[in-house]
């Protein structure tokens, strides 16, 4: 697989063909000039999140500064017909890195981090902070190692209740995870497919969403669904979920 690097569209500008300076930050620097240990002339892939993908050669590297040369605009990785927020409740610091790394593979166009009452770990303004840009630097590389040229949208975390009771624009499909529910999620699959709105997939912690705010969800518009006869841990559910969506839907 080509090496992929993730800049700012601003740096591009219009025309291939010309030498363009690019500083990539510290992660991007170390991975390609100390782990693939490229050299000039290598080939690379430029994206820029957008969803606009280029060829591009190596003019010349050290370890902080890439002069990459764009060759041609190339045809970008299509993105699933199924726009889907994961709202994921807060769950164990590993547990969530790895729900939100998993998340942007299958392809979720959003990540809304949720503060719930049964979330094991609470977050201070300073450590929401640093949590959500921690976020946004694992779903920037996990948008390169999948292929991705939509880089998904990870949303400051909230608090559940506040969350629920915004205004719903465009009105989404809105499904939340429940064990106990009646109904199966392959129950909503025409749904999923043909609702322009988008799709918000609720998903508690560890301990499960408390009685009331299932409830909550529900007078919010959230249908209540289940997977199978099984019940999930949060870091497999809302995956799970995404999955059976994508597979419903034809993605896969």
């Amino acid at each position: 697989m080509i090496p992929r690097v993730l800049v700012d569209s601003a740096e591009l500008g219009e025309t291939s063909g010309h030498p363009i300076v690019l500083p990539l930050g510290r992660d991007q620097s170390h991975y390609l000039t100390r782990v693939l240990r490229l050299q000039g002339g290598a080939s690379v892939q430029v994206t820029d999140g957008r969803g606009h993908r280029w060829a591009a050669r190596l003019d010349a590297a050290d370890a902080g500064t890439w002069s990459l040369r764009l060759e041609q605009a190339i045809e970008a990785c299509p993105e699933s017909a199924l726009r889907i927020t994961l709202a994921q409740c807060l769950s164990s610091a590993d547990k969530m890195d790895w729900t939100v790394e998993k998340a942007v593979e299958l392809g979720a166009t959003a990540i809304a981090p949720l503060d719930s009452a049964r979330s094991q770990i609470r977050l201070d303004a300073s450590r929401a902070a640093r949590k959500h840009a921690h976020w946004r630097r694992i779903v920037e590389a996990a948008c390169l190692q999948s292929g991705r040229d939509h880089l998904p949208t990870v949303h400051a975390t909230q608090a559940l209740g506040p969350w629920l009771e915004q205004g719903w624009t465009g009105e989404p499909l809105r499904l939340v995870l429940d064990p106990l529910a009646e109904q199966r999620l392959t129950a909503c699959a025409d749904l999923a497919r043909h609702n322009s709105g988008g799709i918000v997939l609720l998903v508690g912690p560890e301990s499960g969403l408390a009685p009331g705010e299932i409830e909550a969800a529900a007078h919010a518009g959230f249908r209540r669904v289940r997977l199978g006869s099984r019940v999930l841990r949060t870091e497999t559910a809302g995956l799970a979920a995404l999955a059976a969506l994508q597979a419903l839907a034809g993605d896969f």
